[in-house]
């Protein structure tokens, strides 16, 4: 990594030389338990593999490799601290834990994810089900997941495209799903359970999950239904108008075992969704002013999947999947922001419809593990219709009744990638990793509506189809200075060709007025990526530095007060440090750490990029006993002072204490009960106020607003019921 990275990245602030000299000094503790422990066995590695296997992993890596052995930063969480967390909002609190991810909330349940400093509704992350992207909600898509039905989360930090394609330059996020697990050999039956029940004090929180369960004569089913419903939440400051939500939804997953080593799958889900915006992206300065609301979000969703072994010379295992996603979202805005006037919006956002799926093949020759295949998808977008009326404000007497008017034109988008990778284990020590992959895209415009204004049109060329060919890879390597300690590294490409929607839209989400742009070119990037590893009987530790540089960077530029345009500026850059890991204290005692130094900048003005945590960091300490624990936690975010102040103001440093404690209630209930486990929590134990660094905000209004930036909920109490079967 060049000297002048390092020397910014060391000399950034007093605060990261502090977090890095306690992560240092929290290295050194875990080096000397380390040499007590030499002769001892080490961590067990973890393998991710693209056959689906009984445990549920899905194709992260795309690989073979175990974690230890990948030079990628990697991150798993599993079944049972999915468990142990009862949040009253979806899965973006659980996933900000990990370094290099915040949470940019928009309301109860709404937010996006930010790794590695974007936003994941910019679409620089990939969110997958199951090893397949998820398209076509980048703003929503997180609001759609019960955490209840999620088996595990896999998570890449760092370019992936040489595995994903298009899109996937900061990120993958895998979400696992629930399968039975069952002898599938056994007499056919199911049974009803209790998955999960839920609790929120702050904002009235009440959920649970249920579901049938079984198999048999080669079957296994599971079909699961949830509920989750909360109002608006609470603050110190105040409550937060407009953030409740409702979410419902249906799921299945059906396998066929024709043979032990081949399984056939049938999955499907139906979700509606109700999400209200009390501020943040598309809704700040919040609901005063700006009243945002999807009523409902619906998402219909089927796929066909097999996974088998033993292919000969051609594979040891294959994973296969065609799957169809279809949305229907009707959004209402409030605006309250022109004086005398009250202008209502409803958008109807019966779009798109995605097909898609991928093939990926695993063979072991010798010291490689070699895995190549492909995927594609087809989506098309139909122009969002809208309706606008105006009232006057203290008579309430409408004034105008735009009707029915379509938004933007049509466009689809056809996306083809041919990948493959290889894990050479050269010896002892030296671990070599590679990817190579080559996507074809084809972005089509549809023709002009009778309705465009002249600026409209003239953003358009007359052939009206774009086309991009990217070649992207990945070559990394992980040396094992000793056992315990592992160096490791890796350079990427990737690229991300502007979906057809970024093309034609005149709006986020209806509420900012973008003129389109159907000449983007697409953007990428190159990442260099250091770090080190130490593993030990009940302790691991992984510090890595990355440095990306983006070249036609696509960012929304703002053209004057009330109009913006997504461009290509020319070139930024994104650095960071991201430390995490666990200390086993003894038996009963362990620590868990997590921190991220993030640095943003746009290298054609020099000016920060926006909407970026500077220092953010959480600390836990757990005791553990066999059938309890209790867990205390401090997550802090450093104020921003380096800011884009076209978009953001500075902000105020914060901490907030979380305390859980869970059982198994066998202990009190007796056998019958050893299924069933139960968490109590305190979030936000001090009642702490704060506002989180990469929340979006209007700077036309002021920030005493609780939704400008958004508050974070204040103090609530919070329970929940897992049972395990």
């Amino acid at each position: 990594m060049r000297r002048d990275m390092a020397v910014s990245l060391f000399r950034s602030s007093g605060a990261l030389n502090r977090l890095l000299m306690i992560g240092s000094g929290l290295a050194l503790s875990l080096h000397v338990q380390g040499v007590q422990a030499a002769d001892m066995e080490i961590m067990q590695p973890i393998n991710i593999t693209a056959q689906r296997q009984s445990e549920g992993s899905a194709s992260t890596l795309r690989s073979g490799a175990s974690l230890e052995d990948s030079p990628r930063s990697v991150s798993i969480i599993t079944a049972e601290q999915i468990a142990e967390r009862p949040g009253p909002g979806g899965i973006q609190s659980l996933l900000a834990e990990l370094p290099g991810i915040e949470f940019a909330r928009s309301g109860g349940l709404g937010g996006q994810l930010v790794m590695r400093g974007f936003n994941s509704n910019d679409g620089r992350s990939i969110l997958a089900i199951d090893g397949d992207r998820y398209r076509g909600r980048t703003t929503l898509e997180f609001n759609m997941l019960d955490p209840n039905s999620i088996e595990r989360i896999e998570v890449i930090r760092g370019p992936a495209s040489a595995l994903y394609g298009s899109d996937a330059m900061n990120g993958v996020i895998n979400i696992v799903t629930r399968r039975s697990m069952v002898d599938v050999d056994q007499p056919f039956e199911l049974q009803p359970h209790i998955r999960a029940l839920e609790w929120g004090s702050g904002s009235e929180m009440f959920g649970g999950r249920v579901e049938l369960v079984g198999g048999g004569n080669g079957f296994d089913v599971m079909i699961g239904a949830h509920q989750r419903e909360a109002q608006d939440y609470s603050t110190p400051i105040g409550t937060v108008d407009n953030s409740s939500y409702r979410m419902r939804g249906l799921d299945f997953n059906i396998g066929y075992s024709p043979t032990p080593l081949s399984r056939w799958e049938l999955s499907g889900r139906y979700e509606n969704v109700t999400s209200n915006r009390g501020g943040g992206l598309g809704a700040a300065p919040g609901a005063e002013l700006l009243q945002v609301s999807e009523r409902p979000i619906i998402e219909r969703y089927l796929r066909l999947a097999y996974s088998g072994q033993e292919f000969g010379a051609f594979a040891d295992s294959l994973d296969a999947s065609l799957y169809v996603r279809d949305f229907e979202t009707d959004i209402y805005q409030v605006n309250n922001k022109t004086a005398g006037i009250t202008a209502k919006t409803h958008l109807k956002v019966y779009t798109p419809t995605e097909i898609g799926g991928h093939l990926t093949a695993l063979k072991t020759l010798g010291d490689h593990q070699l895995s190549y295949g492909g995927d594609f998808y087809l989506e098309d977008f139909e122009g969002r219709l809208s309706n606008n009326t105006r009232y006057d404000k203290g008579t309430g007497v409408q004034l105008s009744d735009s009707g029915w008017n379509k938004m933007e034109r049509d466009t689809s988008q056809t996306s083809i990638g041919l990948f493959a990778t290889d894990t050479w284990t050269l010896n002892d020590r030296w671990v070599l990793s590679g990817a190579v992959r080559s996507d074809w895209i084809e972005s089509k415009i549809g023709s002009a509506l009778p309705t465009e204004s002249p600026a409209q049109s003239a953003a358009f060329d007359d052939s009206r189809v774009k086309r991009y060919h990217a070649y992207t890879g990945s070559l990394g390597a992980v040396y094992k200075l000793t056992p315990n300690w592992h160096l490791f590294g890796n350079f990427s490409r990737s690229f991300r060709a502007p979906s057809g929607q970024a093309m034609v839209s005149t709006s986020v989400s209806g509420t900012i007025t973008t003129l389109p742009n159907a000449d983007l070119d697409d953007e990428t990037s190159l990442t260099t990526e250091l770090g080190v590893r130490w593993y030990g009987l009940d302790s691991h530790m992984s510090l890595t530095a990355y440095q990306s540089d983006y070249d036609n960077l696509i960012a929304l530029v703002v053209l004057d007060k009330d109009l913006r345009q997504q461009q290509n500026i020319s070139k930024a850059q994104m650095r960071g440090l991201e430390l995490e890991g666990k200390v086993g204290l003894d038996d009963r005692w362990s620590m868990n750490y997590a921190a991220t130094y993030t640095r943003g900048t746009d290298k054609s003005s020099g000016e920060p990029l926006p909407n970026i945590a500077p220092l953010t960091g959480r600390l836990s300490l757990r005791y553990q006993q066999d059938d309890w624990y209790g867990e205390a936690a401090v997550r802090a975010y450093k104020g921003k002072t380096r800011i884009d102040k076209t978009q953001e103001r500075a902000s105020a440093s914060y901490a907030m204490v979380d305390a859980y404690a869970g059982m198994n209630l066998g202990r009190v209930l007796g056998s019958g009960w050893e299924d069933w486990q139960v968490t109590v929590g305190v979030e936000n134990l001090f009642n702490k106020v704060g506002r989180n660094p990469v929340v979006a905000q209007d700077i036309n209004y002021s920030d005493n607003l609780v939704g400008n930036s958004l508050v974070e909920p204040g103090r609530s109490a919070v329970i929940k019921l897992t049972v395990n079967y």
